[in-house]
């Protein structure tokens, strides 16, 4: 390179120097080149910001009518959820201690802001387990002991009728479903067989006899591989 190029940008770059570091270009730099680069910042920000992650900010409206084997083999960790349901129920066991109902197979459990866990086997029976404020068998109430706050519980059987509240799943996959799917700003899809998948649910599931109802909120829905929440961003 030529020598005298060499020089210009030597002196270019010296010039430079003392125009950010002196005194005068302290304030140069805090007035306008600082404000630049803050504006260039804020641009590029406001770019990776159209590209984040849209749950739990950007939730959708969501329900699903159909059959309650849906839920077969599918297991839920609850917290703060409160059961009120009639099960056919196989085993009761509260504070450690084995409960008989005399007066027929059916019972109506209730329970308040519980925390354990929910499973529903492939033979359509569920297992509810864990920890509540109270725990209510046919309108007789088990309360904790003195000193505790919670009573242990465990109840075993088929689901007749059942609302389950505030329930929290990262993933919920189902094959070969059938009812009715709806989102919000699209109109009901009748499903027949399909496969669905779903990131994210928060809400309620109910069951009435031969149908179930699951409602709340959902950050994705795949229905046959498809995105069916594009179509709404």
């Amino acid at each position: 390179m030529n020598w005298k190029v060499l020089l210009a940008l030597f002196i270019i770059i010296a010039i430079t120097g003392l125009l950010i570091f002196s005194d005068k270009g302290r304030d140069f730099r805090e007035k306008y080149l600082d404000k630049y680069v803050r504006s260039v910042g804020n641009f590029f920000k406001g770019i990776t910001g159209k590209f984040s992650k849209p749950y739990p900010n950007n939730t959708f409206e969501f329900s699903l009518t159909t059959n309650p084997s849906i839920l077969d083999g599918q297991n839920f960790d609850v917290e703060a959820v409160n059961f009120d349901g009639t099960l056919k129920y196989d085993s009761i066991t509260v504070s450690g201690q084995k409960i008989s109902v005399k007066d027929g197979k059916n019972i109506v459990l209730k329970t308040s802001g519980m925390v354990g866990t929910i499973s529903i086997d492939a033979n359509n029976i569920m297992r509810i387990s864990g920890q509540s404020a109270l725990v209510e068998i046919n309108g007789l109430i088990f309360s904790p002991k003195d000193g505790e706050k919670v009573v242990d519980f465990s109840v075993t059987g088929k689901p007749v009728e059942y609302v389950l509240s505030n329930v929290y799943k990262e993933d919920l996959v189902f094959t070969g479903v059938s009812g009715m799917l709806k989102l919000k700003d699209l109109p009901p899809l009748a499903l027949e067989k399909d496969n669905l998948s779903l990131k994210n649910f928060l809400g309620e599931i109910k069951q009435d006899k031969d149908s179930l109802t699951m409602t709340g909120k959902i950050e994705k829905a795949t229905l046959n591989g498809i995105n069916l929440i594009l179509s709404l961003t």
